[in-house]
């Protein structure tokens, strides 16, 4: 008789889940109705500073068009916000009378977006309290509603932002409110597809091998890994394919809340921490350095390895294999993913030496790793033993 594997949380764990989505044709339509329940009737939309926040504007305007509500728009988030926007937007905020927020894309409208949702509901004070590791006490949330793009950049549904050197952590910057809609979700170069699944794929599967893991956790990890699986190849064949986008959009959802619930792995970390060196997507470089992670795991006597297979091979794989082979066989199929997207996109880097990196940054990199929002706690030898094997690869 097989033995069952039982996870170590399965009698005791919390999750904790506050987004609620909306997702799918004409998903927009429905927010109007979703602020108005909350008692929201005027909210402030903020948009990058970019040429297509004009477009989206229009799609906002007419998908508000029957409502009563009245809707502002400020399209000018720069790429690396600061504190003192956050405060111009405040006092914006308050003297034009708003009483929500909705974040029109992610990475730094989000973060501005999250910041700015704790100070409107209590004081602009409260950020420093939150940045100081302090508890701060919302009684009533106004409501902040993400409808994203497809740059997914890991923490756009999670208690996480960064402003500058100012980095925050609260239950309270979680957004309520997720809308995904194919007007919204335009297809970007697919570089920037590629990336973002990479990304959302390893914050998946890095779920999958958390020691604080439970049911729920791995529910969402086994989600977004199937779709990222699923529907990356004809994303980035074909641009136009608005149900691949969804369901994109939706795997990063999905592990963004296991994530939130976790902690980051050693490779979202190292991936994160090695963007800032070379400026390249966070999501490329933790494509890169995963199948090496995953091979480390090998050498542990216990390892989610069925559980990976099944999430990355699908079911027949994983009936047809057995524990031993299992985690082999999803590195396998990670590794063919990668090389699928470097064979449709010529340009991708085919190991980390080929982003800007130097030899001598891989010495700095485990510190700065420590530096990175929602980090776990590693052994400095195999953040070093990762890099390493991930300089010396090219796939």
């Amino acid at each position: 008789m097989e033995e069952v594997e039982v996870l170590p949380s399965a009698s005791s764990y919390m999750f904790h889940s506050p987004v609620k989505v909306l997702s799918g044709t004409r998903a927009l339509e429905n927010l109007p109705v979703e602020l108005a329940g909350m008692d929201a009737v005027k909210p402030l939309i903020l948009a990058a500073a970019a040429p297509a926040a004009r477009e989206m504007e229009r799609v906002m305007a007419a998908a508000f068009g029957d409502s009563r509500l009245t809707i502002g728009f400020f399209a000018g988030i720069p790429p690396r916000p600061d504190r003192k926007l956050v405060r111009d937007l405040f006092r914006l905020y308050k003297d034009k009378g708003y009483d929500s927020l909705i974040a029109l894309g992610g990475g730094p409208v989000l973060d501005v977006a999250k910041t700015l949702k704790v100070a409107v509901s209590g004081r602009p004070e409260d950020l420093e309290i939150i940045a100081a590791g302090g508890p701060v006490s919302v009684r009533k949330p106004r409501p902040l509603a993400v409808v994203p793009g497809m740059g997914a950049m890991g923490y756009e549904l999670t208690r996480y932002a960064v402003l500058d050197s100012f980095r925050l952590a609260a239950p309270a910057m979680i957004p309520e409110l997720l809308v995904i809609d194919s007007r919204t979700i335009t297809p970007p170069d697919r570089k920037t597809t590629a990336a973002a699944a990479l990304l959302t794929l390893t914050q998946a599967v890095e779920a999958l091998f958390h020691p604080g893991r439970n049911h729920l956790t791995d529910a969402y990890a086994y989600g977004a890994t199937r779709f990222v699986v699923e529907n990356l190849h004809r994303a980035l064949q074909s641009g136009a394919d608005h149900r691949c986008r969804i369901a994109l959009v939706n795997a990063a959802f999905f592990a963004q809340t296991a994530f939130d619930n976790l902690s980051g792995g050693m490779t979202f970390n190292l991936g994160m921490a090695m963007s800032r060196y070379c400026e390249t997507p966070p999501g490329m470089l933790m494509g890169l350095l995963l199948p090496h992670y995953l091979l480390m795991e090998m050498n542990r006597e216990e390892t989610p390895g069925r559980d990976l297979l099944l999430a990355v091979g699908g079911p027949e794989d994983y009936a047809e294999l057995g524990a031993e082979t299992g985690l082999r066989k999803a590195v396998d199929r990670i590794v063919e993913l990668l090389l699928e997207i470097q064979s449709l996109i010529p340009d991708f880097p085919r190991s980390i030496r080929d982003v800007g990196l130097k030899r001598e940054d891989l010495e700095e990199l485990p510190g700065a790793a420590e530096e990175v929002p929602g980090r776990g706690s590693f052994d400095p030898s195999a953040l070093r033993y990762v890099l390493a094997k991930a300089w010396e690869t090219r796939f």
